[in-house]
């Protein structure tokens, strides 16, 4: 991996913590000499990723007005084997629409705080020896489609939401920069109903979505691109992950190669306005060779890539024979999960912890 990025492995966000201490403690150990960032683990209310915007943001602007909730308010990890309507038919899971002549802004969407209150643990921790010198703070954000698109349902209402969500993320960074400083801090985008969308091809996702086939959401997905690399400093680390969702388990949709990864990398690198630092991708359990084989039309230049395949739940052997495999097209990358692990139970983190750094001395 590059010198910039440093390290060979990569955390990519959740953790099923309610302290982003102990998260910070138990990666920093495990992963010494192995991580060049680490993140908070999206403790606590964030647990639920995007969830968190439909409870904590959504329901509570004055400009906005909700229309459908799920039960309790609550979120529910879905069961993965339920029998329920095809995707298109959803009416959505906790859906929110601007109320008539509104004007939104998005003041306060929390990521800034939360990343303070958590930098401050961060850099005690690496003082005291736990996290490795030079390690730095990763800060994991929705791309604006993915907080958007599922919980608005009036398509007409996303424009003016994106604007907003926009604005309003600019100025979580900017919350974070005034104690964060900019070569201390990595930036994560997390892109994840966008790919749920694409790979279920010229299907609607939701009852609500537009219909389009996959060519015009590819480009619809891509522009979104554009914006997110504005008001983060050079000094400030840049990367995506490209996210095939958790919701009722990984992957929530099909996963036939990385060719939709490979495609969306090369659109990052030709749409960011500054430097592209890393991507993202997450490989399945049991690939072939083809599945790797997009990697060869990859042109983003020098931003590093980590490919996700640390499996907790099998063997350093099949880990090797993915390594392996990438190889043939990829001969250097850096290794992750498929996705975080907000939704694993925590007493499973240890051995997840453990795996990824058993993984990382294979390379």
């Amino acid at each position: 991996m590059s010198d910039r990025v440093g390290g060979d492995v990569m955390l990519v966000g959740s953790m099923p913590y309610d302290d982003a201490e102990l998260m910070l403690r138990k990666a920093g150990r495990a992963l010494t000499g192995h991580a060049g960032f680490l993140p908070d683990g999206e403790v606590g209310e964030r647990k639920n990723w995007v969830g968190m915007l439909p409870e904590y943001i959504w329901s509570k602007h004055p400009a906005l007005e909700e229309t459908l909730a799920p039960p309790g308010r609550t979120l529910v990890q879905p069961d993965r084997d339920a029998q329920g309507p095809p995707l298109e038919e959803i009416p959505g899971i906790w859906n929110f629409r601007i109320k008539p002549g509104a004007d939104v802004r998005f003041d306060d969407l929390r990521y800034g705080t939360h990343a303070v209150q958590s930098y401050r643990t961060f850099r005690r921790l690496r003082d005291e020896g736990v996290i490795d010198k030079g390690v730095r703070f990763q800060l994991c954000i929705p791309a604006p489609c993915s907080a958007i698109d599922w919980s608005f349902e009036n398509p007409d209402d996303w424009p003016t939401l994106y604007a907003a969500y926009n604005d309003g993320i600019r100025g979580e960074i900017a919350k974070a920069l005034r104690e964060i400083p900019a070569d201390d801090l990595v930036v994560q985008w997390d892109v994840a109903w966008e790919f749920v969308d694409m790979a279920v091809g010229d299907k609607r996702l939701f009852a609500f979505f537009p219909q389009l086939s996959a060519a015009q959401k590819f480009e619809r997905y891509a522009a979104q691109l554009d914006d997110l690399w504005q008001a983060i400093p050079d000094e400030t680390l840049l990367g995506f992950h490209w996210c095939y969702g958790t919701w009722g388990g990984w992957p929530m949709v099909a996963m036939e190669d990385l060719s939709l990864c490979v495609r969306m990398s090369n659109e990052a690198a030709r749409r960011t306005g500054r430097r592209l630092d890393y991507v993202h991708m997450p490989v399945v359990r049991r690939p072939s060779a083809e599945f790797f084989a997009p990697l060869a039309d990859l042109d983003i230049g020098d931003t590093a890539v980590f490919l996700g395949l640390v499996h907790h739940t099998d063997s350093v052997d099949e880990f090797r024979h993915r390594r392996d495999l990438a190889r043939q097209q990829l001969p250097k990358f850096g290794i992750a999960g498929v996705c975080g692990y907000g939704r694993v139970a925590p007493n499973e983190l240890d051995h997840v912890l453990d795996v990824h750094a058993t993984c990382a001395a294979e390379l």
